[in-house]
């Protein structure tokens, strides 16, 4: 009789596991009804932008990150958007990006009409390659997103070196990371600029939302002006100082913010240890894998918990095949956002609309063809390797420990799948 669900067996988790997110309570209640009797729902209402709830939320989450300035937006592409336009990227440069991580980071570049230059990853941590930088460096380039993926800090020590010696801006794509610290810093704090996220699935959230942190005062009064249709402190309201956007957070979402960062601290603490403790017991299974561990890496935020798979410990079983299995048992799994980004289409098919602009702008003056791009790691590790787990089952210790036993229920009847 078949033991794997996949053939027929009992799954482990009868109806899947279902982590809760997001995590709420009365705080969170109190607050919405508390924007909503002021009347008071955007922060241009206040004389004193400290006491709106979106001013205090930047206060608060500078003082979390160890930065001095910060300014919340919408979401975590306008924080993209709105970091690249603060750095002085423009119309003929070249951004250098990894190929593995959301659209969003490379499309921003797009939206500020400069051209994202994809490299590879590194194979042990799925985080950018510093030499792979390097060699991508020409003299278009202005500047370097790292994407600290899943919540792994990018290697910011040899980034900055890089960037320094080349005099390039280094904005950190933070929107993966929240609470992740690289050698006691947390990540946002060490580039130039920081961009993060606040969407549903993010560890810290508010529906939408996003952020930019720097500790430039020169870059933060450009990322207000450029969030705030180019408006500056203390001059008056309908005086706008350069063509910008309109990227404002409401008091609504400033309102979650503020009691959703009071449990940031405890959840990432727990995924942290729960994910250490994960790493630990699949080393005793064999043949899947966490990312690395780096000494530097001093604290881990989790938005994916990313899985090495390895073929060969697992009978010849594909990776396909296995994560069925793992779904069968009622574990989520996938692939998260790792296939290269050179092949979307929107790259693959050059969809940049009439003109091809800014591939095709002549203060460009390259040639570029997204299909000519080849990040040999990248793809392996998308083809055959990557498993990709949520970061909410790392809250409790009893669901951490259902993934370990349904990882090992597949390992120790795994001719069932070569059948």
């Amino acid at each position: 009789m078949a033991e794997l669900a996949i053939r027929g067996g009992k799954p482990l988790v009868p109806g899947g596991l279902k982590p809760k997110w997001p995590i709420f309570g009365e705080e969170e209640k109190q607050a919405l009804i508390e924007v909503l009797e002021s009347g008071k729902w955007w922060r241009g209402a206040y004389d004193d932008p400290s006491e709106s709830k979106v001013g205090q939320f930047e206060i608060e989450f500078c003082k979390y990150l160890g930065v001095k300035y910060g300014v919340a937006v919408t979401n975590g592409t306008a924080a993209l958007e709105l970091a690249l336009k603060a750095a002085g990227v423009e119309a003929g440069d070249e951004v250098i990006v990894p190929a593995v991580t959301f659209i969003a980071t490379a499309t921003a570049v797009l939206a500020v009409n400069a051209v994202p230059i994809f490299v590879d990853i590194d194979p042990e941590t799925y985080q950018i390659d510093p030499e792979k930088i390097e060699e991508a460096i020409t003299d278009k380039t202005r500047a370097i997103i790292p994407v600290h993926y899943g919540g792994y800090p990018a290697d910011m020590d040899r980034i900055m070196e890089i960037a320094e010696d080349h005099d390039l801006m280094v904005i950190e794509d933070c929107a993966e990371a929240h609470g992740s610290e690289w050698k006691g810093r947390k990540v946002g704090s060490i580039g130039h600029l920081g961009a993060f996220s606040f969407q549903m699935g993010k560890p810290l959230t508010c529906g939408e939302g996003g952020f930019v942190s720097t500790n430039d005062e020169e870059l933060a009064k450009k990322c207000y002006s450029y969030h705030n249709i180019g408006r500056v402190p203390g001059r008056p309201f309908y005086e706008h100082h350069v063509p910008a956007w309109n990227m404002r957070m409401t008091e609504f979402q400033g309102a979650i913010l503020l009691c959703q960062l009071k449990r940031l601290p405890e959840q990432t603490e727990k995924r942290y240890v729960n994910g250490e403790y994960m790493a630990r017991e699949l080393e005793k299974i064999g043949g899947i894998r966490a990312l690395k561990r780096d000494p530097r890496i001093t604290k881990r935020g989790y938005y994916f918990y990313l899985l090495r798979y390895n073929e060969e410990e697992f009978g010849g079983v594909s990776r396909d095949l296995f994560m069925e299995a793992l779904k069968a048992e009622g574990i989520p799994a996938h692939k998260a956002h790792n296939q290269p980004l050179y092949k979307n289409p929107v790259f693959m098919e050059m969809r940049f609309g009439r003109t091809g602009c800014p591939v095709r702008c002549p203060l460009y003056g390259k040639n570029i063809n997204y299909a000519d791009f080849h990040c040999p790691v990248a793809e392996r590790v998308y083809e055959k390797e990557i498993v990709a787990l949520g970061k909410d089952f790392l809250l409790e210790r009893e669901d951490v420990d259902l993934v370990l036993e349904a990882i090992r229920k597949i390992k120790e009847n795994i001719d069932e799948l070569k059948a």
